[in-house]
């Protein structure tokens, strides 16, 4: 088969052991990677196109390739309107300063490239690392599902380091459509180590099971790692890209506390639960990411979702939101573009909505809540863990939980609370049922640093296990 790499990167994890192993069955045609020229040895790869990660990402093709490209189709643009609109909420991690005009341009300029590489190259498969996210890589998905290309990619369950590999993030994984049963008489016992004590974890009171990689962000951005992160980035913007805009901006940075931000405006609004009444939790999104765009679709607006949840309450009922724990490391607490300034003040006004303090135990009000709503969050899957319900605008990978209901409209949030509201629940049994099908059809390997950490797979055994697991996704 020939084959197409995107966004294939990591030899301290494995990754280029991977293509190297497929390369010895099938034809690797295009390969984008970041820091190519270190990972990859191009003598290896004599009939691969080599393209540099960063340069995909701008729209700067590989030097001397294809020569001019004609602009896109209006038919293709048309056809592919979902995707652009998804594309320019992705925008907001790396082209932020970019106005709506310029982030279409470059999306156009994606289109024409990569539908002009599809048409010459002519793949059998393209394979990702996990579900397509860095801009370019989207449109690339998009125009191989528009051409029926086949499409391969991963995504971490976080529970250690179980996988899951599919063919297509909205489908989801192929184990959701099989008919394979289960017996009803299911024991803990019968899991593998690992599943066995995520779910033990989660059944004990006042246990944190926090996933591994908020706990590694919240060890990044926090103490002397903060202030190393702050001078790094502070030294590489005077001497790479000089911009001593920036030295300003840090000198000044103990005065921009005084000034309206993310954090004064949410305890502004924030007000605590009364977790004796009736509501639905909404732990919100870290935005930019994967899980909410392209994953969220419509719902990437988390105003949206909860003016729709809020919207379909029964009688009596409210909705509690609680920011992200990460959400302020990554950008601080200033406002931006998903977090703009009024956000927070915004949701507090929507009716039957309380924002709840960061203080707040989140598995407090899980627990205590009558269904837990979600895009795609980790927290939808410790809720059916936990046996209560849950309500997903997006497209998890746990899709086919028991208590899970698929929402995509005003009608179905309205049908799933209903159900909830008249008594709806999951048993031990239907979640012990779900655990054993997961730890058949999952398997162990990491795509990252995060999933590295907890995982006993050396760099050469998790390429073993990608390369299994993809070598089975060509073939179904």
């Amino acid at each position: 088969m020939r084959l197409f790499f995107l966004n294939w990167s990591g030899k301290d994890l494995g990754m280029i052991e991977v293509v190297r192993a497929l390369k010895k069955e099938h034809d690797v045609v295009y390969w984008t990677c970041s820091n190519v020229k270190m990972e990859v040895d191009a003598r290896e790869f004599p009939g691969t196109i080599l393209h540099e990660h960063t340069d995909a990402l701008h729209g700067i093709p590989p030097e001397g390739f294809l020569g001019d490209i004609p602009p896109a189709d209006p038919e293709l643009l048309r056809a592919l309107s979902e995707a652009e609109v998804l594309t320019l909420t992705m925008m907001n991690k790396h082209f932020e300063r970019k106005t709506v005009s310029e982030r279409v341009f470059l999306y156009q300029q994606y289109v024409a490239y990569w539908d002009a590489v599809l048409k010459k190259y002519a793949p059998d498969a393209i394979i990702f690392p996990t579900i397509p996210h860095s801009v370019y890589d989207f449109v690339v998905y998009s125009l191989a599902k528009h051409y029926g290309i086949r499409t391969v990619m991963f995504e971490p369950t976080w529970v250690g380091d179980r996988m899951i590999g599919m063919r297509d993030y909205v489908g989801g994984p192929s184990f959701l459509r099989n008919e394979k049963t289960i017996s009803s008489d299911v024991k803990i016992s019968e899991l593998s180590a690992d599943i066995r004590k995520e779910y033990e974890r989660h059944l004990q009171t006042g246990t944190d099971a926090t996933p591994v990689f908020v706990k590694n962000i919240k060890r990044r951005y926090s103490g002397i790692r903060l202030l190393y992160i702050k001078c790094r980035s502070l030294v590489t913007s005077i001497s790479v890209h000089k911009d001593f805009s920036v030295l300003w901006k840090a000198l000044l940075s103990p005065f921009g506390a005084l000034k309206p931000n993310l954090k004064k405006e949410y305890e502004g609004v924030a007000v605590p639960p009364d977790v004796d009444k009736p509501f639905v939790y909404v732990p919100l999104h870290y935005q930019p990411e994967r899980n909410s765009s392209p994953q969220g679709g419509i719902f990437v607006d988390q105003l949206y979702l909860v003016a729709t949840l809020a919207s379909s309450l029964p009688d009596g009922w409210s909705v509690y939101v609680k920011e992200h724990p990460t959400q302020w490391f990554y950008r601080g607490v200033n406002f931006f573009s998903y977090r703009f300034r009024g956000y927070y003040e915004a949701l507090a006004k929507i009716k039957n909505v309380r924002v709840v303090p960061l203080t707040t135990n989140t598995y407090t009000l899980t627990s205590r809540s009558r269904a837990v709503a979600t895009i795609t969050g980790t927290a939808g899957f410790e809720a059916v863990l936990r046996e209560k319900p849950v309500l997903v605008f997006g497209y998890p990978w746990y899709r086919g939980a028991p208590g899970l209901f698929e929402v995509n409209n005003l009608a179905s949030c309205r049908e799933a609370l209903k159900k909830i509201a008249g008594g709806f629940t999951t048993s031990t049994n239907d979640v012990l049922r779900y655990l054993h099908l997961l730890d058949a059809e999952t398997f162990h390997g990491y795509i990252d640093r995060d999933g590295q950490t907890v995982s006993s797979l050396s760099p050469l055994e998790n390429a073993e296990s990608l390369t299994r697991e993809i070598a089975k996704l060509l073939k179904d």
